[in-house]
């Protein structure tokens, strides 16, 4: 998929600039244009001091609508002589009526390849201090009887190629595509960070540099928010000058996704490993009843907790038992009854008129969402299902998949050799504790903390590799 999106992406900036280098082309043969940069230069040259005529007036604007209708594409056109002077501009910015190669814009990229390469036609893109922005040019020479009169320089910014790569249609939450050039700069804005990051952010991640190196591939890699992602990347040309484009998406959005479409094969493994796991626990713990009180939450409630108290419910049978929290901020814990959604996995009986239904998963969380973070930090929030059962998982993992909420952030404590269980949180340190009790057991099994067991998300990866 990613792949697909790349070459995709790619095709349609190299689209792009095949349009522009073609209105280049007709620019360089358009002798409005070529007829007033002769009379401008040679006005010029005549009066220094710039005493401007009416016909020139006249003749300045008519170029500058006859160019506006014809060449939208750009931002500006300079009418640059063969010393470096710029003698006409649409826009008028503070390179106008100044020398590129002797004033304050001489270190631009503009000037140097006036300078240094008088013949390169495409000027990539820089940060150009006159228009206060990221800018590339085109550069084409003006000649005369073979007498060197100047340049033709077309300016245009990067907001068509950023506006192409910002359409993330088929990227769900987390997956862009970005350019970078060979100096490691990132020439489009990120997705993730809320100011620009054109020419800013330097990306020097293990995909660019193979790119840089072997040109084309693919692999999982820290990216330049040392998240996990999978990564496209591709180096290309643009008029010369390297280009790498990467695709990429966060793994765990990923396993999720391929669990969604998969979920007949992986349920019934995922729920195998937890019972494994019930069935090798310690059954000679102390009784969670008489270690640990807290704010006590009975069925069909939830509780909320930010000051490092530790709530607690009791009696987790054919009920299903939910911790949410966001780390070291805050916690809630929820005793939900089997007259729930969640345990409605068919469409059809979730709608089913007869019977009072409860939907506590998907209220609590858009409650969290509404009250108590900012929508980039759902991915930090955690989620502890526990369960006797699991006739309540299924409906759990879709209901927080389609709230945007990956595998990676949900752990499933599971014995199904208990008739029900004892739960608390203590939000001080966001620890768990289960006291699972059984009638033909005489001790209990005591967990004290979940950091030892696997999100579903690593479950599902271990069983692809299996």
């Amino acid at each position: 998929m990613l792949d697909k999106i790349k070459v995709t992406k790619k095709r349609q900036m190299i689209d792009y600039f095949s349009k522009i280098k073609q209105t280049v082309h007709e620019v360089d043969r358009d002798e409005k244009i070529l007829h007033c940069f002769t009379v401008m230069r040679n006005y010029c040259n005549s009066n220094p001091m710039r005493t401007d005529a009416p016909s020139l007036y006249k003749l300045e604007y008519e170029m500058d609508v006859h160019y506006v209708e014809k060449y939208g594409d750009f931002y500006d056109i300079l009418f640059i002589d063969n010393k470096g002077f710029v003698f006409h501009s649409i826009k008028h910015e503070a390179d106008y009526h100044t020398n590129l190669f002797t004033g304050q814009f001489s270190d631009t990229q503009l000037a140097k390849h006036m300078k240094n390469n008088p013949d390169s036609e495409f000027v990539d893109y820089e940060f150009y201090s006159p228009s206060d922005e990221p800018a590339a040019f085109f550069l084409k020479p003006v000649q005369e009887n073979n007498e060197m009169l100047g340049w033709l320089a077309l300016q245009f910014p990067i907001n068509k190629i950023n506006a192409i790569l910002s359409d993330h249609k088929g990227l769900g939450r987390t997956g862009e595509v970005y350019l970078v050039n060979k100096n490691k700069l990132m020439l489009t804005d990120s997705r993730f960070i809320e100011d620009s990051t054109i020419l800013k952010l330097k990306i020097d991640t293990d995909a660019i540099r193979l790119a840089l190196t072997r040109e084309s591939g693919k692999m999982i890699i820290n990216d330049y928010r040392d998240v996990r992602v999978l990564s496209s990347f591709e180096q290309f040309d643009i008029f010369g000058h390297s280009w790498i484009i990467i695709a990429e998406i966060d793994e765990d959005e990923a396993v999720s996704n391929h669990y969604q479409k998969y979920k007949k094969f992986y349920l019934p493994r995922i729920v195998e490993y937890y019972t494994n796991i019930a069935s090798k626990m310690n059954t000679s713990g102390k009784e969670m009843s008489r270690s640990i009180k807290g704010k006590r939450v009975d069925m069909n409630e939830f509780c909320m907790t930010r000051s490092g108290e530790v709530l607690e419910t009791q009696g987790v049978g054919p009920c299903t038992s939910i911790i949410i929290y966001y780390p070291k901020k805050f916690g809630y814990l929820a005793h939900i009854s089997p007259k729930d959604e969640i345990y409605q996995k068919s469409l059809l009986l979730k709608y089913l008129p007869w019977g009072e239904k409860t939907c506590f998963l998907e209220e609590l969380v858009k409650r969290i969402q509404y009250y108590d973070i900012y929508p980039y930090q759902l991915k930090d929030l955690q989620f502890v299902v526990i369960a006797t059962h699991d006739k309540s998982l299924e409906t759990i993992i879709d209901q927080l998949f389609n709230m945007g909420v990956n595998l990676a952030q949900i752990k499933f404590l599971y014995n199904p050799l208990a008739n029900y269980a004892n739960v608390a949180f203590n939000q001080s340190d966001d620890s768990v504790y289960v006291e699972w009790l059984a009638e033909n057991r005489k001790n209990a099994s005591f967990f004290e903390n979940t950091s030892t067991i696997d999100s579903i998300g690593t479950m599902v990866k271990k069983i692809t590799v299996q």
